[in-house]
């Protein structure tokens, strides 16, 4: 072969090469967002779940090669859509108290139940508050001593049944070795049972942020932490399981979509928040102040990525410890005969980056 037969094959092998790499890119490029894998997303206008308004806007999902559509409606209302078999919506948020608790209902006779996919973040806030001065706070480490939680079984208690506190104040006997019978616990709302604190009838009672603000007016205060105790309600993604087996690709990019959004509004929040809030002033009932919003968030405890979700509310024996949590519910649940037999402990979808 002479030399200009061998620059004649030197320079198709060139063409050929450029050509593939030009189909390889743009076979490899993100599609318009016409083109893209849709998800629709159910989401109610909270502070919290607010911060997945930034995603398209930011384009987080264009670049994770899905468009997301966001469709906004009450709390309650998310997860009868996300029953409907994909009509409505394809994933939607939900509480992990409120999925154990009726999963046997709502999925009684399914052969596609709704699943709970992954677990995002956790309201923390409130827990039991007193206004009488002799009666100490309970302190963390306090938490796992028997004997020093033994003073618990003298107090009158007010939690309103079946709520996230009667859960939380179970949770903590069962901890301490006392049984829920030594418990001296009245059905009573929050509102109520600051109330009675006032006029001597309880000796503690739960309370949310309102609570222990008056509480703590009122010369009182918190005396056990949800946060302390390591309990929480747990809100996570929730969809059809037919719709995780066609849609898996997209649910896991919308995930990590998640965290992006999280993690770019907490990396400047005083800037990064304006979306999040004009959304919320658009369609919801609380119409934030910048304050008022990160006071509301400072409830809640919202991991930054996936693997501060694993070290904190994954790993055995972590902060939240999703399984021991969800264990805990279920123990009060069929303890309270509201369930016959526990639901299965869901496995999050994805645990790390």
């Amino acid at each position: 072969m002479n030399k200009t037969r061998i620059s004649i094959f030197v320079v198709a092998l060139l063409v050929v090469a450029a050509m593939l790499a030009f189909v390889f890119k743009r076979n490899a490029a993100p599609q318009p967002d016409g083109q893209m894998p849709e998800l629709t997303v159910g989401i109610a206008p909270y502070q919290d779940l607010a911060m997945l308004v930034n995603a398209p806007s930011l384009g987080f999902d264009a670049k994770s090669g899905i468009r997301l559509r966001l469709v906004t409606m009450a709390w309650e209302d998310i997860l009868p859509a996300v029953a409907s078999a994909g009509r409505t919506v394809d994933v939607g948020f939900g509480s992990y108290v409120e999925y154990l608790t009726k999963y046997a209902r709502m999925n009684e006779g399914s052969s596609d139940p709704v699943i709970y996919v992954q677990p995002l973040y956790v309201y923390k806030g409130g827990g039991f508050i007193a206004l009488n001065s002799e009666i100490k706070p309970f302190t963390g480490a306090e938490l796992n001593q028997p004997a020093a939680m033994a003073r618990l079984r003298g107090y009158r208690i007010g939690a309103q049944k079946q709520s996230l506190y009667d859960m939380m104040i179970y949770s903590v006997a069962q901890r301490a070795g006392i049984l829920p019978a030594e418990l001296k616990v009245v059905d009573m709302p929050m509102n109520d049972g600051l109330l009675a604190l006032q006029s001597g009838s309880l000796d503690i009672t739960a309370g949310g942020l309102t609570q222990v603000s008056e509480a703590r007016k009122r010369g009182g205060g918190l005396i056990l932490s949800m946060e302390d105790a390591g309990f929480a309600d747990i809100t996570g993604f929730i969809c059809l399981r037919s719709v995780l087996e066609k849609k898996r690709p997209q649910i896991e990019a919308l995930i990590r979509v998640w965290f992006q959004s999280v993690d770019y509004v907490y990396g400047d929040m005083k800037t990064r928040s304006t979306e999040s809030l004009a959304y919320l002033r658009k369609n919801a009932a609380t119409k934030y102040t910048y304050e008022e919003y990160v006071e509301a968030l400072s409830q809640e405890y919202l991991p930054r990525s996936l693997t501060e979700l694993h070290d904190q509310m994954l790993a055995p024996g972590s902060r939240f410890d999703f399984v021991r949590i969800g264990k805990s519910i279920n123990g009060y649940l069929v303890a309270n005969k509201i369930v016959a037999t526990p639901a299965l402990i869901p496995t999050p979808l994805l645990e790390r980056d």
